[in-house]
């Protein structure tokens, strides 16, 4: 467990310093920093789920059910910090919602597309809704893998082509590779789990949950600290 919370960490540090702390760009005010920060950490939450897709790991050595809820719940997560980066933005400026309109540039309406698509993808995937649009479980896997894969391309467009947090032709490829990494991940052969001293520990999915929240407060207080750091006398 200590091992999938350190990668969760990480997976968030890395590019959150990479790309908002290293040559970073003014602060714009708190509410705006903030918002941005939201959906930036959304993005990589969504990326993640490509890597904890609901397959049993090695470690932690626990059941099926934590892996699924897992994904499940950081895929609440994600869709919640996504809310709030579109939620905030327009209360706080409401000229944001033309970036919402067809006329606007094509940056904006992937944002808008990625959008779009979780709102289907996260109703559909539950066990009771996609067992009546997919009785064939691998059929459903392979359109939600595609769709997702598509979300993911459209977020990256968004990202890449606002280009406020990725200006620079090397933040851009950097999350161009996360990108691409984590659409190439569930498509390369796992070996299946070495085998440890008795079962796999049970009564676990509640654990995910916690987790999953966790790592949602944990963006939230990120996205505070830097909404309040890039609008300070401090240096970055």
């Amino acid at each position: 467990m200590v091992q999938l919370i350190f990668r969760l960490a990480v997976l968030y540090t890395l590019p959150f310093v990479l790309l908002f702390l290293t040559q970073a760009m003014p602060g714009i005010n708190p509410v705006w920093d903030f918002a941005n920060a939201a959906g930036f950490f959304s993005g990589l939450l969504l990326a993640a789920l490509f890597f904890y897709s609901g397959r049993p790991l090695s470690q932690p050595f626990y059941d099926g059910k934590f892996f699924m809820n897992l994904h499940r719940d950081l895929s609440y997560a994600a869709a919640l910090l996504l809310a709030l980066h579109i939620g905030v933005l327009l209360v706080s400026e409401p000229l944001v919602i033309d970036y919402l309109k067809p006329s606007a540039t094509w940056p904006m309406l992937s944002g808008t597309l990625a959008t779009l698509l979780l709102i289907v993808l996260v109703p559909t995937s539950l066990a009771g809704v996609r067992k009546k649009i997919w009785r064939n479980h691998r059929r459903f896997k392979t359109w939600h893998y595609r769709l997702c894969v598509l979300m993911l391309l459209l977020m990256a467009v968004h990202i890449i082509g606002v280009g406020f947090y990725t200006a620079g032709l090397w933040k851009a490829l950097f999350w161009a590779v996360l990108m691409a990494a984590a659409i190439i991940k569930p498509l390369l052969a796992r070996p299946s789990p070495p085998r440890e001293n008795g079962p796999r520990r049970r009564n676990t999915a509640i654990l995910a949950s916690r987790l999953s929240m966790g790592m949602a407060l944990f963006a939230l207080a990120l996205a505070v600290g830097y909404s309040l750091l890039a609008n300070s006398d401090l240096p970055l």
